[in-house]
């Protein structure tokens, strides 16, 4: 044979080869572990709380128990009453509605906060000890946010204390007209000092620099000046409408009217908050005052109008509107029934763009929940807000309710005249008009050991949207019974959140183990069927995807426990545990230094080991699931730190109750 013609057809061989092997190359894991900046005076623990499209990542810190969740309008999630003041209630709100065996401890946590920080009992006591230091910190590029935080009103003779100011980051906005996405999230006012501590308010929403205030009008009428005074507001999502406008609006909650105040099961310790009323009339400073530091609010979902070319939005140029009317209101009712708050609140936002067909194209379609009104009873239950203007159409920031709730089927609180949930909620809405959400299993009705959050998907585009639980899929990590939260979903229909890691009881036994999970669940619209492929077409935990086999690499460092965001590049913000000395192997149950080391609760972004912007891929993924084999020794009273005590079995987990 001619030497030249063997060259050429091993030339060819090599190139076809070499083709193939590009076309069959393997990678061992699907997501890489990447540390996140915390300044490191922050707080003891960091959580991934949000990710934009660069892959930027922010999130908050703790020192110990939260007391009180700082993203529910009502006290974990239900409390309209607004009567869980002190350690018996929260004890109480354990027995009933979480049914665990160790309620006493549980509670204890959650009342007296865990080393000397956290805890609802130092913002009750705060008033007269006048030592309360925060909490929750906010963090974004290595620097720590919203420090002080504005208020149009503040306790007569009060000195802003530094460093006092409860900070909790929700999601990144979208792009303002500058290109730049700004951090959204939620701050208490801080405490000011008089002689005495004075909080004017626990929450209200922030969007970059500025403060979102609370309603100026209800119903057509001026609020009472306790509203614009104390009111809470929360931020959770934004749009741009319409497309190209430079026109951003922020979504989330906003007090319109006051609680109950006659009602005496809200007084903390005999402070009676009715004394902030005086013949109707709020009285004039009443932050001031140690009977209104509890002071509540009926709330509504809202948005706000905060058109800028600054990164620091000018807080004088944001207006607020209510979204939409809560259901089945008594006409004598007001913003209160037999001593209960209406509530609703908007949780997620989309204006569809066009690239996959809805019903709802150009419109602002947003969800959260709103109340229902059943007799005496006032259910908090998931719902879509869907607009009435056409495309295009200004929204009139002079005009309340734009919107239409609509209830979605199957997340109801009633079925067939039980009450077998606590309340429910959409958390979050994407560009296809896939709808996630969660239904918090009432204590009464606990189903396979747990009265659990149950997460659920939801179609906005249908004309009766009908949740799909997750744990019906027969998908192994969601399984029957199966806890957790749906926090994120993108474009490509790829759910993150948090999931229970074991099946074992709760009702009556132990808090489950949770893990952050990925669904890249298969919709009718915008799923890509190569991005699916890579991850087998199922669900996973993401300990198994950051899974590389190898115990003395980086990734063997993290175990997820939580995801909180996706972008749609694939990257996630996330809260893992940390071992320095890495685990001792890549099992899921694996020790740190044997059982010996500490571990810590760290803000962690994933990312991706392959590029997820490709519409076809020439690598495939190799998915080892991590062991769960038994190990040898047990974990030693140092392997765990005290403050994550309980964390464990309910990271950033919502937990919430009928009373």
């Amino acid at each position: 044979m001619n030497c030249s013609r063997i060259f050429k057809l091993s030339a060819v061989a090599t190139l076809v080869m070499a083709s193939y092997s590009a076309s069959a190359e393997t990678v061992n894991h699907l997501y890489d572990v990447v540390p996140v900046d915390v300044p490191d005076s922050l707080g003891l623990e960091s959580y991934g709380s949000a990710i934009d499209e660069t892959g930027n990542v922010a999130g908050d810190t703790r020192n110990g128990t939260d007391g009180l969740p700082f993203r529910d309008e009502a006290p974990f999630g239900l409390d309209n009453n607004f009567i869980y003041q002190d350690f018996d209630d929260i004890e109480s709100y354990c027995y009933r509605q979480l049914g665990y065996n160790s309620c006493e401890n549980w509670a204890t946590r959650q009342w007296e906060g865990i080393n000397n920080a956290g805890g609802l009992k130092r913002e009750r006591e705060a008033y007269y000890d006048k030592s309360y230091q925060a909490n929750a910190n906010g963090f974004f590029n290595s620097s720590q946010i919203m420090q002080k935080p504005t208020s149009d009103y503040t306790p007569s003779g009060g000195t802003f204390v530094a460093g006092s100011n409860n900070v909790v980051v929700n999601k990144f906005s979208v792009a303002n007209v500058e290109g730049e996405q700004l951090v959204m999230g939620t701050t208490s006012s801080g405490y000011y000092d008089f002689g005495y501590y004075g909080l004017v308010y626990r929450e209200r929403g922030f969007v970059g620099a500025t403060v979102l205030p609370p309603a100026t009008t209800f119903d057509g009428e001026d609020v009472s000046e306790i509203v614009t005074q104390m009111g809470r507001t929360m931020a959770f999502d934004s749009f741009e409408y319409p497309k190209d406008s430079g026109t951003v609006y922020i979504v989330g909650s906003a007090s319109v009217a006051p609680f109950d105040y006659s009602d005496s099961d809200k007084d903390y310790n005999g402070r009676d908050v009715g004394k902030c009323f005086n013949d109707g009339q709020s009285i004039a400073d009443p932050a001031a005052e140690d009977f209104c530091q509890n002071f509540a609010f009926s709330t509504k979902g809202f948005i706000w109008s905060v058109t800028t070319s600054e990164p620091a939005i000018d807080v004088d140029g944001v207006i607020g509107v209510a979204v939409a009317p809560w259901s089945n209101v008594s006409s004598n009712d007001g913003a209160t029934r037999d001593q209960k708050s209406y509530m609703s609140s908007v949780r997620g936002a989309v204006v569809p763009d066009g690239t996959t067909d809805t019903n709802y194209n150009d419109k602002p379609v947003l969800v959260g929940y709103n109340t229902l009104r059943d007799d005496n009873n006032l259910l908090m239950q998931a719902a879509i807000f869907y607009p009435n203007f056409e495309a295009g159409t200004a929204i009139d920031m002079n005009l309340e309710d734009q919107w239409t709730s609509t209830f979605i089927e199957g997340a109801e609180v009633e079925d067939d005249g039980d009450y077998i949930y606590a309340n429910t909620r959409a958390t979050g809405i994407n560009n296809n008009l896939l709808v996630i959400g969660e239904s918090k299993r009432s204590g009464f009705y606990p189903e396979n050991g747990a009265a659990a959050n149950r997460l659920f998907v939801a179609d906005a585009n249908s004309e009766n949207p009908t949740a799909r639980y997750l744990s019906d899929t027969g998908e192994s990590i969601f399984f029957k019974g199966a806890g957790g939260e749906a926090k994120a979903v993108n474009s490509y229909n790829e759910i993150v959140g948090t999931i229970d890691a074991e099946t074992a009881r709760e009702y009556n036994g132990k808090q489950r183990r949770h893990r952050g999970f990925i669904n890249p669940y298969d919709f009718e619209r915008g799923t890509s069927e190569a991005r699916r492929a890579l991850f087998k077409d199922r669900a996973w935990w993401l300990d198994d995807l950051t899974n590389d086999d190898n115990a003395d690499g980086n990734n063997n460092k993290y175990r997820i426990i939580a995801a909180s965001d996706i972008n749609d590049k694939g990257e996630i913000a996330a809260t893992a545990l940390y071992c320095a000395s890495g685990y001792d192997n890549t099992g899921h149950n694996a020790y740190c230094g044997g059982g010996s080391e500490t571990e810590s609760l760290v803000a962690v972004k994933l990312v991706p080991t392959v590029s997820l912007e490709q519409s076809t891929f020439t690598t495939d993924v190799e998915i080892t699931p991590r062991s769960v084999e038994q190990q040898a020794v047990e974990r030693q009273g140092g392997s765990m730190a005290p403050w994550m005590l309980g964390l464990l079995g309910l990271v950033g987990l919502r937990r919430r109750l009928n009373k």
